[in-house]
């Protein structure tokens, strides 16, 4: 089928109005579709001759466009205003006054004068800039001439106006046409348009003078030109008239006619323009304007409507309910222009604001009979109907696109049906179709009532979410389960109330989960907690054993610490109410504990001491932790850091330093003395990073140098001192600066530091030295000995670089000038020797070489990287060579060799022993990838190898061998690993534990037993299947008796919580009646919660549809009893105030309540009375009101029935008027048929299809396959 083409020639409009004529001829019957001729409605297009189109070429391009055009105009002789030639070289007026116009335009003009005198002006450029120039030369070159012109005063307000009143006017002089273009502006601006398109001066008198002259200069032409529009405007306005005709308002509709046809008729005849005022206006003047035959017409007619009218309308009036005026007026006023096409007699009917229900008659007495008859025939033609429905039943009458409303009223055309937002469906037609849709509907919304019901369930928009489930999960579960639809609020809305509409059942089922998650949301809270980020991880513990405890004593809180990269302190704490209290009062005492146990004092004590501290097999240290219940930390052995960090509590740190101290003064005469160092010295020798002092400490055996805090109060102080003191010449500001160490080198240290004092203005010399680290033990010799003797030489500090330092290669030097400068030259010449590459030899055995290359070559490079980097080169494995290249500078290379040669000794001395260990405990031994066997090698440079596993599986394999472990090394370090190695190897002992106890034991996951194995480094074997109580320890005698200790601990803290548990699980039931449940649970749960918390018991109450009036109470026995005390005292109090029901309107609760109960909590307030409203209750009006005071229960009584009864007078005010209701018909798209198309002709017919002319026939000639074929 085809689709028939809609050309552009012809719109839509006139397809729609060729269907409106077709409509028009049918009359009454009305097609189902639309006929339409094409050869008639859509006529031919009149024919145009083709435009011949020039041929382009294969390069030619589209001709484009100028904007630039080019103008000229004639200048007769007697019209020049400057008549002087030019002559040859000079420059006449006309040339200049054209340049200067020509520059302000941005135009080319050109001249050219003829042989009678006239001038021709040329002018190129952009259109409104050649307009500009036109109009400057014709003022400026044309001479000008001046008229007089006598217009009546009247016409000179519309002359000044005229422009801006009319489009356009076109004008022809001298064929010429002169548009004057609409001007819109203030007064006055017509007439400037007029002067600039004239290029003339027109002078207009003023209001006051009697003068009627418009004086007009400028050239001739612009002269005649402006006479002549002046002259028209003139002349038109001598033809205009206007009349005034007082009328009464009453005739106003006969003036008008039915419809307006006598005004349309009246305004086509005469073309005038009648303005009647509106009926509500308090105007009567009809102003009539237009042509004077016209308006004298006009006048006339309505004079006339008015005269007959006068002497011939009588009035009646009737009573119509004020309801009904709406369908006597009429849709658009329809109503009323009928009544008066029919018989002629005008009705009027009050306006809404009027409170009148009298409609008065006005027209010929005979026909008034007949129009009263048509006023009350159209006011009982509709009544109206309303029902009540709550809102939410709406959408369930109306159903899915209106389906189910179109079931119940299949006639739902011929009566207007609307849901109303006030809960009630309003109908409106027919009285019988208007009944029938009546009972229908009715029955419907009864039956939904009786079926269905809606809840509101109030929750707070923060708890939402909650509701809703991540990604909507839960909601649709409860969405599934009851066959309900729950409406939850827009966040932006802040509305707290969730809407559950459905099924009663399904409702009730989905109103007890939401409140359920609502209570039990509600019942949690989230608080922080401020710790020190250093103590979380002791809150947390080894594998977070602390944190498991807090956890498992309080399932329902959830901890969450900060990120360590983010340095907080927060810790969040989120859960239960009461639990999260509880945790955050045990975090609080924790945090304090720990804070006040790991009081943290650095004490420095000096290297060769550490090892007494320590004591043999850290003896003498663990005594002071014991002591102390302190953690006393050392530094690394091969690290050069003194100082020892103590943590514990305070008095304890305080303690253990003296004990500290006290071993370090008792190995040595260690004494401090204090010198007094002048401000400003102290500032250069704490330069450069403190690096001269730390050079003195190093040269005076390590002694302690201190200097009061740079940054403390005391020092701010002192140094503002200072600055005070220096500006007044004086320099007496001293610090005390502490040494403490040995007698003998705190006494070197303090002469040293006295030396640099004694004169403040000491002029040092500083300078540097560059040398590759490896070279700077070479530099400072064998136990310091090339860098004291250069010290002794010259009084020059030199100043190695740190390990802290990141520039490594830098050596400073400190003195006077001359020595520095000496120095340096040696240093820098020792340097030049160390850059100098030899090469030497050493023959080391080829049994050795293995040693040297083992491991990655691991010995060999420790040997290049501690003697400046030198090459060391073994022989290829396999060969007999037993020559070593060692290459590098001199001393590098003297050292290396000294090394290997010393290596080579200690192998050659090299003992092995054997130690009997039973093979059973070597699995012990060799824990954590031997760690304990790689420490013990590297304390004491031995090796040590136990025996492979095979022969432990091997049935004839001697056991002796299988338990004999090798070391090997220096005979001297061999016995001391063998006699550690015995005292590694395990032993076992057992403890009864009781079995009801292991579970506790083992702990969560096996957390807490395995905690303890890594505590006390121990094994702990707990029976399977709880067969024995025996529990086996296995380890070092003294790490299972530690660990027999904490079980020991842990045996006795688990019998007291069971006691404790056993005092907690009293249980008291006591009867409450089910009615006083919810006062005992309180808003929100807040009065239960209370009572928890305030006796730390657990309180059940009945849920969901049980119905029982007892509430069980759990905790200590003592607490328990007094919570029911309590709780008996609660309900006795209740019982005890006045209660009354009254029924009040339910559409009133709505208001009573307020939003978010505002309105209810005042009124509760200012009368000290409690309101309820029941939900099961089978009269919804009802209201339960209760208070102390039986006054204050009454007088709450009478304030509601006041305002009930102020709410239900504006609820029947606001609903007596109903607004003009107009249902629209409904528009029905009706198919096109087309006729005589050029799409329906007949392909095949020649009539249509003609031939263009025979073809004479072509002769080909075919090849040897025959004719060609083109297709």
């Amino acid at each position: 089928m085809r689709t028939p083409t809609i050309f552009p020639e012809y719109p839509i409009a006139q397809i729609d109005k060729c269907c409106e004529r077709l409509k028009v001829k049918c009359g009454a019957r009305i097609l189902s579709y639309y006929k339409m001729d094409y050869s008639t409605d859509f006529p031919k297009l009149p024919e145009v001759a083709p435009a011949a189109a020039k041929p382009l070429g294969a390069w030619s391009r589209p001709a484009v466009g100028t904007k630039q055009i080019v103008h000229s105009f004639i200048l007769a002789a007697d019209e020049r205003a400057n008549k002087v030639k030019s002559f040859p070289g000079n420059t006449s007026e006309e040339h200049k006054k054209c340049q200067a116009v020509a520059a302000a335009t941005g135009t080319r003009i050109e001249l050219s004068e003829s042989k009678d005198g006239a001038l021709t002006v040329v002018i190129k450029g952009l259109r409104s800039k050649v307009e500009d120039a036109r109009a400057r030369l014709v003022r400026d070159l044309q001479t000008q001439a001046s008229r007089d012109l006598d217009i009546p005063k009247d016409h000179h307000r519309k002359l000044i106006g005229s422009v801006a009143s009319h489009s356009w006017t076109s004008m022809c002089f001298s064929n010429t046409v002169t548009k004057f273009k609409s001007f819109q502006g203030k007064e006055g601006a017509a007439l400037r348009q007029l002067e600039a398109d004239t290029n003339c001066r027109i002078t207009i008198p003023s209001r006051d003078t009697p003068s009627e002259t418009i004086k007009i200069v400028g050239p001739r032409e612009g002269i005649e030109k402006a006479v002549a529009y002046i002259k028209s405007v003139s002349e038109r306005e001598s033809k205009l008239a206007t009349e005034h005709i007082v009328c009464p308002r009453i005739f106003y509709p006969f003036i008008r006619g039915p419809f307006n046809e006598t005004y349309d008729k009246l305004t086509l005849e005469t073309g005038a323009k009648i303005n009647i005022p509106p009926s509500q206006a308090n105007n009567e003047v009809i102003v009539i304007t237009g042509e004077k035959e016209g308006v004298h017409k006009a006048t006339a007619v309505i004079r006339g409507i008015i005269s007959d009218k006068q002497a011939t309308t009588k009035s009646v009036t009737c009573t119509v309910a004020r309801a009904q005026h709406r369908y006597i007026i009429g849709q658009q006023r329809s109503g009323l222009h009928t009544i008066l096409r029919e018989t002629g007699v005008s009705v009027e009917v009050p306006n809404e604001d009027e409170n009148s229900d009298t409609i008065t008659l006005r027209g010929d007495p005979s026909k008034l009979g007949e129009a009263l008859a048509l006023v009350y025939q159209r006011a009982s033609s509709v009544i109206t109907q309303q029902i009540p429905a709550p809102t939410w039943l709406h959408k369930h009458i109306i159903g899915p696109k209106g389906s189910t409303l179109q079931s119940l009223i299949p006639n739902r055309g011929k009566v207007q049906i609307d849901f109303e937002d006030a809960g009630t469906i309003f109908l409106e037609g027919a009285p019988e179709e208007v009944k029938a849709a009546l009972s229908v509907l009715s029955a419907e919304v009864a039956r939904l009532q009786t079926e269905m019901s809606i809840e509101k369930v109030k929750v707070h928009p923060s708890l939402h979410r909650h509701v809703i489930g991540r990604g909507g999960t839960l909601i649709s579960k409860i969405k599934d389960e009851t066959g309900v639809q729950i409406s939850i609020p827009n966040e932006q809305t802040n509305s707290d109330e969730i809407i559950v509409e459905g099924k009663k059942e399904g409702v009730k089922k989905a109103v007890e989960e939401i409140c359920a998650i609502v209570s039990k949301i509600e019942n949690e809270k989230s608080r922080d907690i401020i710790i020190e980020q250093r103590l979380h991880k002791l809150i947390i513990g080894a594998k977070g054993e602390n944190i498991g405890k807090i956890r498992d004593a309080h399932p329902n809180v959830v901890l969450s610490f900060p990120d360590v990269n983010k340095k907080s302190d927060v810790i969040n704490i989120r859960g239960d109410k009461s639990e999260v209290d509880k945790v955050y009062k045990q975090l609080q005492s924790l945090a304090k504990e720990l804070a006040e146990s790991n009081y943290q004092q650095i004490v420095p004590i000096f290297k060769e001491f550490h090892k007494h501290i320590i004591g043999k097999g850290g003896a003498t240290i663990k005594k002071i932790r014991e002591e102390t219940q302190t953690r006393i930390d050392l530094p690394e052995g091969d690290s050069g850091e003194e100082r020892i960090t103590v943590t514990g509590r305070k008095v304890n740190v305080e303690k253990a330093i003296d004990q500290l101290n006290k071993i370090q003064n008792e190995l040595a005469s260690i004494i401090t003395v204090e010198v007094d160092i002048p401000v400003k010295v102290q500032a250069r020798l704490l330069g450069n990073g403190r690096r001269l002092i730390s050079d003195i400490e190093e040269e005076c055996g390590g002694v302690h140098i201190r200097f009061p805090a740079e940054k403390s109060d005391s020092t701010k102080a002192n140094n503002h001192i200072c600055r005070l003191l220096s500006s007044q010449k004086m320099f007496l500001t001293i610090f005390k600066v502490t040494i403490r160490g040995p007698k003998g080198d705190v006494e070197k240290a303090q002469k040293l530091l006295t030396d640099l004092a004694k004169d403040k203005e000491v002029n040092l010399h500083e300078d540097v030295v560059i040398a590759k680290p490896e070279f700077h033990r070479f530099l400072i010799g064998k136990g310091g000995s090339k860098i004291n003797k250069m010290r002794e030489s010259y009084d020059v500090r030199v100043m190695f670089p740190r390990e802290t330092d990141t520039d490594k290669e830098t050596i400073h030097l400190l003195g006077k000038k001359e020595d520095v400068v000496k120095v340096k030259k040696e240093l820098q010449e020792n340097i030049r020797q160390l850059n100098e590459t030899v090469e030497s030899t050493i023959d080391v055995d080829t049994k050795h070489h293995r040693h040297f290359v083992m491991r990655s070559a691991a010995v060999l490079r420790e040997i290049q990287e501690q003697n400046g980097g030198v090459v060391i080169s073994f022989p290829k494995m396999g060969s007999d060579s037993t020559t070593v290249h060692i290459k590098g500078s001199k001393q590098c290379v003297e050292s290396a060799k000294a090394r290997i040669e010393e290596i080579v000794e200690d192998i050659e001395k090299q003992v092995t022993i054997q130690v009997e260990i039973p093979s059973q405990f070597h699995r012990a031994l060799l824990v954590n990838r031997g760690q304990k066997i790689q420490d013990l090698q590297s304390k004491h440079g031995v090796l040590i190898r136990f025996p492979e596993r095979r022969f432990e599986s091997a049935e004839d394999a001697d056991s002796h061998a299988a338990d004999m472990v090798t070391i090997s090394g220096r005979d001297t370090k061999c016995d001391a690993a063998k006699q550690e190695l015995l005292l590694m190897v395990p032993v076992s002992k057992i403890i009864n534990v009781p079995i009801d106890m292991h579970r506790s034991l083992i702990g969560r996951g096996g957390e807490t037993v395995r905690k303890l194995m890594q505590d006390c480094d121990v094994n702990i074997s707990i029976p399977k299947n709880n067969e024995s109580d025996e529990i086996t320890v296995t380890g070092q005698s003294e790490n299972v008796e530690d660990a027999l200790k904490k079980i020991r601990e842990k045996i006795a803290e688990f019998e007291a919580l069971a006691e404790d548990r056993k005092l907690r699980s009293f249980q008291l039931v006591i009867d409450v009646p089910a009615e006083y449940h919810t006062r005992v649970i309180g808003p929100k749960g807040a009065t239960v919660n209370a009572l928890r918390a305030k006796h730390d018991v657990q309180i059940s109450l009945p849920r969901g549809e049980e119905r029982s009036d007892q509430i069980t109470i759990q905790g200590y026995e003592a607490a328990a009893r007094a919570c029911a005390a309590e709780i008996d005292d609660m309900i006795e109090e209740i019982r005890s105030m006045f209660t009354q029901e009254v029924s009040i309107d339910a559409g009133f609760h709505p208001r009573m309540i307020g939003t978010r109960g505002k309105n209810l909590k005042k009124l509760m307030e200012d009368y000290g009375v409690e309101i309820r409203f029941p939900r099961d209750a089978a009269d919804p009006n009802l209201v339960i009101i209760a208070g102390k005071s039986e006054d204050a229960v009454y007088d709450c009584i009478d304030h509601l029935r006041a305002e009930e009864e102020e709410y239900l007078v504006d609820h029947v005010d606001r609903n007596q008027y109903i607004s003009t209701r107009v249902q629209e018909p409904p528009k029905v798209n009706k198919p096109v048929q087309i006729s005589n198309a050029p799409w329906q002709l007949d392909i095949g017919s020649s009539e249509h299809f003609p031939d263009m002319g025979a073809a004479a026939p072509s002769h080909v000639v075919g090849g040897a396959w025959g004719s060609a074929r083109r297709w």
